[in-house]
């Protein structure tokens, strides 16, 4: 433990607010508890301010007269920084109690202090609570404890129409290929409308059906899914327009269903369907402005592709610069590309990524590279382009980034990874939009869900290894990324990003015989409350 014994008020009000500006943006952040700060009342009375705990740099901590613990000493850290204010009943202190104790694998008494901290109404630890229950419940018969659902919509700020949790996805079909027969947000009602040149062409759909498949009808016909749900539906396109919808019922008795119509490209723009039809006669989105007027968007890009100790790769170089383009000119974001870079620069770069963003500033960080996983810990690192193969201590740890996002002000902030990402939970535990809903009704609970402090991760994979290239010129988690960035048109949750990205993904991948299952949920211990991202394009 390192001690400062500076005690002045002003020093300390100086470097906590200096927190968001501190010049040595590299540092590792450290658990601070700072002193009591002491007031004067007139010419004799005194005061003393109870004692603050942050997570800051040691420099920070230093200059504010305050004793810091390293982030690796999880144990000291609760012990000697956090249990003393969580004793005294500060709610955020008991919910880093709890957070820590589960890294440190003792739910029952993490438990103990998130109970204290949801019961004072902080939504951090009210998510946390519902995560570990959740948990509990996992692999067991009866559904989500009744708690779980309460904990998650107190989180959230009560309930929202349109807002769903559920412990299980929905039946759903959606259209994969052609690319374009993907709409984000899909039409409601009505028909997605597709132009394609005259001749043969290939249309597939994805049936999913957590409860299992009972039927599968194209155009009234019975089809039988492959195993991973894909319908393919051969079409001849002539001179006239032709529709195709699939209908699936699960072993419940739900029903769903997804309809195209494909055009001739050569037919005049006449044809449109219903949903963008309602969009014209309604006029603009209403609450679309509302989009543009909060906050910036930030991003930082990361390409780790020419390695001094690992294979090189062959795709993240281009994979980056096409997603930073796309989230620049489509979605307006102010983007810093950082390629090849080195533990230090990419520490560097999430430290002034982590300064710079506001409270009401939008987050993305993209990272393709090398990702490795600790089997003894379970912990995944991303690899910077100096790691050693040998010396885990020259990666990344995903806990130092996930440090780096619970220090950060922004609310909204979003990890795509194409690599692994450890310490992400259920994504369950997001909620999702009624499917059912137009695009006016979705714009009350699309605004719900971007108030909240959220944290989530879209990966490549899991803890298997993920595929480098296998797409031309890209990887096929960028590739399939990329094609659905390009559909989105008006306001989509991240949830629903990934189901079209998911879904594209299997699709190319299961023509290459390849086992890679992305993944999509809140990141754990980096202050994800509730709500899910919200990705607007720039138009709005």
């Amino acid at each position: 433990m390192g001690v400062a014994l500076s005690a002045r008020a002003d020093v300390l009000d100086d470097a906590v607010a200096a927190v968001a500006a501190d010049a040595r943006a590299g540092d590792g952040l450290v658990h601070c508890l700072f002193p009591g700060q002491v007031r004067r009342l007139g010419a004799f009375a005194t005061s003393v301010t109870p004692r603050r705990a942050a997570r800051v740099t040691q420099q920070a901590c230093a200059d504010g007269g305050g004793e810091y613990i390293e982030t690796e000493d999880i144990a000291s850290a609760t012990t000697k920084i956090w249990l003393p204010l969580a004793a005294d009943g500060v709610p955020e202190a008991q919910a880093e109690v709890g957070e820590l104790y589960l890294r440190q694998g003792k739910s029952s008494l993490a438990r103990v202090w998130l109970e204290k901290a949801a019961a004072q109404g902080l939504a951090r630890a009210q998510f946390d609570l519902a995560a570990v229950l959740a948990q509990e419940a996992e692999g067991a018969s009866h559904p989500w404890p009744q708690r779980v659902a309460a904990l998650l919509t107190a989180a959230g700020g009560g309930a929202v129409a349109g807002l769903v949790y559920a412990e299980q996805a929905p039946l759903s079909v959606a259209f994969v290929a052609p690319a374009s027969a993907v709409q984000l947000p899909e039409p409601v009602p009505g028909p997605a409308v597709v132009e394609a040149p005259p001749g043969e062409t290939d249309v597939v759909a994805q049936v999913r059906a957590p409860q299992g498949v009972a039927t599968v009808k194209v155009n009234g016909v019975s089809r039988e899914p492959d195993a991973r749900g894909f319908v393919r539906v051969p079409m001849t396109l002539g001179a006239e327009q032709a529709k195709v919808v699939v209908e699936a019922q699960d072993a419940a008795g739900r029903t769903a269903q997804a309809e195209l119509v494909l055009r001739p490209r050569a037919m005049a723009p006449a044809v449109a369907s219903r949903a963008s039809e309602a969009s014209e006669a309604s006029g603009p989105t209403p609450g679309a402005a509302a989009w543009s007027t909060k906050g910036r968007r930030l991003a930082l890009v990361v390409a780790n592709q020419h390695y001094q100790h690992w294979p090189a790769l062959d795709t993240p170089g281009a994979d980056a610069v096409a997603v930073a383009d796309t989230l620049r000119q489509h979605f307006g974001f102010d983007v810093t590309l950082l390629q090849d870079a080195t533990r230090q620069q990419l520490l560097a770069a999430l430290g002034r990524l982590r300064m710079q963003a506001q409270p009401d500033d939008q987050v993305v960080i993209y990272y393709a590279g090398h990702g490795q996983m600790d089997e003894a810990t379970a912990r995944g690192y991303w690899i910077p382009v100096d790691g050693d193969q040998k010396d885990i201590a020259r990666w990344v740890s995903v806990i130092d980034v996930t440090d780096q996002l619970a220090a950060m002000a922004a609310r909204r902030v979003l990890v795509i990874a194409d690599s692994c990402y450890a310490g992400t939970l259920a994504h369950s535990l997001i909620p999702r939009i009624d499917a059912a809903l137009s695009a006016a009704q979705r714009q009350a609970p699309l605004q719900q869900l971007a108030r909240q402090r959220v944290r989530v991760a879209m990966t490549s994979g899991g803890l298997e290894p993920v595929v480098d290239g296998g797409s031309v010129g890209h990887s096929l988690f960028a590739r399939s990324l990329l094609d659905m960035l390009a559909q989105v048109r008006s306001p989509v949750t991240a949830q629903e990003l990934f189901a079209a990205v998911s879904a594209r993904f299997a699709h190319l991948a299961g023509r290459l015989q390849i086992e890679q299952h992305p993944q999509y949920a809140p990141i754990g211990f980096a202050g994800h409350e509730a709500g899910d991202f919200v990705l607007v394009p720039r138009t709005l």
